[in-house]
């Protein structure tokens, strides 16, 4: 494509964003842009943060539902009934947030209040399920919202950075039901990242 090709591009990307209600422009920096049009998340680098325009539409994650992992018996029952403080761990691409993306949609089904915390937010959610974003709120904004509304359940996708880590815990200290979605190839690790 040529560049003014590419940029036409964006343009209508822009766009749509503005007369969409079901779009929204989640970082917003000079040399790049992270947008969620619809089901698909949409970065745009520009030079000379990359070596030319760039632009990556990503589509949506798989949608599995908790019966399609053939979970064991007693498992299912601790997650349905007993586990409020739930760590998904893996490398990336191993499934953990379609899998955080199933216990959404299995709790939500149960009638329990779900918020998420995601940045960029790009989880399909029914309607009823608010996504927080920290690129227009802080973490000390996004904990105090959750303590005062008190969800049953807050899907965390994904603990990265100090800050996340210490609101992860400051969260579930608290008592409220959390699903961390984390980057570690063992357990041990996930631990370890808390630890650090």
């Amino acid at each position: 494509m040529s560049k003014e090709e590419m940029n036409n591009m964006i343009d209508n990307i822009y766009k749509e964003i503005d007369e969409r209600s079901d779009s929204v422009m989640e970082i917003d920096r000079k040399l790049s842009k992270v947008l969620q049009l619809g089901p698909y998340r949409i970065v745009i680098v520009y030079p000379p943060l990359s070596d030319g325009l760039e632009i990556t539409i990503i589509k949506p994650i798989k949608k599995l539902t908790m019966e399609d992992y053939n979970l064991d018996k007693e498992i299912f029952d601790m997650l349905k009934n007993q586990a409020k403080g739930i760590l998904i761990s893996g490398s990336p691409g191993s499934g953990k947030t379609t899998f955080a993306q199933a216990l959404i949609d299995f709790y939500h089904t149960e009638n329990k209040i779900i918020k998420t915390i995601e940045s960029p937010r790009d989880l399909l959610v029914s309607d009823d399920i608010v996504q927080y974003s920290f690129t227009y709120g802080t973490h000390d904004e996004v904990r105090d919202i959750l303590l005062l509304s008190r969800p049953d359940y807050t899907v965390y996708d994904e603990v990265r950075n100090k800050s996340d880590f210490e609101l992860y815990k400051d969260l579930r200290l608290t008592g409220i039901g959390l699903v961390g979605v984390i980057h570690a190839t063992r357990a041990v690790d996930s631990i370890q990242r808390f630890l650090g």
